[in-house]
């Protein structure tokens, strides 16, 4: 039977959360109709498939995450996922012909020729054909809607909607490779050229807003049939602006991940207290600062629209959704009480992990060290 990997790599904020529970809802269905969906990758978002495929000593937020919850090494946690992978991919017989696998992270991690080479060289041992499929959305409304996002994550500051945050997202690089938004957002060229270079490869690519991505993924895997529409919940939606506000001001006083790599969950479970309590219409932005940031990148756009398109423009062209004018000068003013309650619960967790957690963290290294020797020795 020929088999083919479908292989969802985002963009980010183009519905992949929808995707990835809408699928998750129905996994053990999937398998039924002979698709594999993998569980040990990380479920339902394969980031455990993206760290590994990270070139040795490039550490970004979710790798340094794994490799702590993980306690191996960099290349034991990258033999480990591989290993499960195959294992999965054995399980599950000869009866299916689609290996499915969905991270908005690839396009937003990987970018070496050895990163994506590394992931198409594996599922190339399961597959045929592996067909990479990517949706595009505008550059100002991509930008917009990672925002909350990129706050989440732990930046300090309200004020720049368009920075360059990628840099941020890296821990460490030791080939002092070129971090940047456009190679992993905004030039969508650069991205797609990725993966188009790849032997039994296609690359898909769709446009985020003339059609639902859920629907998109349902035709692409021949579900006919199978619920298509998981229900009308937005999942990561954009923050108001007060909320935007306040997480960047308690972003400075707790981090969301310490330096060890362990998840600050009690500071998480406050950030999405402030997401819950603090209501309002999502953050916006001026106009001719949207107009001006999508401009950087129309022509690259209409390139796209020719080539993936009918020529026509696939983006909408309207950006009255835009203020003319956008004043959050007051907002500080206005989010004080609001602010000084949230700041005396963050002041309130602790500064760094407890002595109990560390100890944790130490005994599970020590005994994936065991494991590892004993592995050795029997070999």
């Amino acid at each position: 039977m020929h088999k083919t990997a479908v292989v969802h790599i985002g963009l980010e904020k183009t519905g992949s959360t929808a995707i990835q529970r809408w699928l998750a809802s129905g996994h053990d269905r999937l398998a039924g109709l002979g698709v594999v969906m993998p569980r040990s990758l990380g479920f339902p978002n394969h980031t455990k498939l993206v760290s590994a495929c990270l070139d040795d000593g490039v550490y970004d937020n979710i790798k340094s995450h794994q490799l702590f919850v993980a306690a191996v090494s960099e290349q034991r946690f990258r033999d480990q996922v591989f290993a499960a992978l195959d294992h999965e991919v054995r399980a599950a017989g000869d009866d299916w012909h689609t290996l499915l696998i969905s991270s908005e992270l690839i396009s937003s991690r990987l970018s070496t020729p050895s990163e994506i080479g590394r992931l198409h060289e594996q599922l190339l041992r399961h597959v045929d054909a592996v067909r990479y499929v990517l949706f595009l959305r505008r550059q100002d409304q991509l930008a917009l809607s990672r925002f909350s996002s990129i706050l989440r994550s732990g930046h300090r500051h309200f004020s720049d909607v368009f920075l360059d945050y990628s840099p941020s997202n890296f821990l460490k690089v030791p080939d002092q490779r070129c971090l940047s938004d456009d190679l992993f957002f905004y030039d969508f060229e650069v991205i797609i050229s990725r993966f188009e270079s790849l032997t039994s490869a296609g690359v898909d690519v769709h446009f985020y807003g003339c059609s639902s991505p859920v629907e998109v993924m349902s035709s692409l895997l021949g579900l006919e049939g199978f619920p298509a529409v998981e229900g009308k919940k937005r999942h990561n939606s954009a923050l108001s602006a007060e909320a935007q506000y306040i997480l960047s001001r308690l972003n400075r006083i707790r981090p969301v991940q310490f330096s060890s790599g362990m998840r600050n969950d009690a500071y998480r479970r406050l950030q999405r207290r402030v997401e819950a309590e603090v209501g309002g219409p999502p953050r916006t932005v001026r106009r001719v600062d949207a107009e001006a940031f999508h401009d950087r990148f129309a022509a690259m756009n209409a390139r796209l629209f020719k080539r993936y398109g009918d020529g026509a423009p696939c983006f909408s062209q309207d950006f009255g959704m835009y203020p003319e004018v956008c004043d959050y000068s007051k907002l500080p003013e206005q989010a004080s009480a609001s602010l000084a309650k949230y700041e005396q619960l963050a002041r309130a967790l602790p500064e760094r992990p407890s002595s109990r957690q560390l100890l944790k963290s130490k005994s599970k290294r020590f005994k994936a060290l065991l494991r590892s020797l004993v592995g050795r020795v029997v070999r």
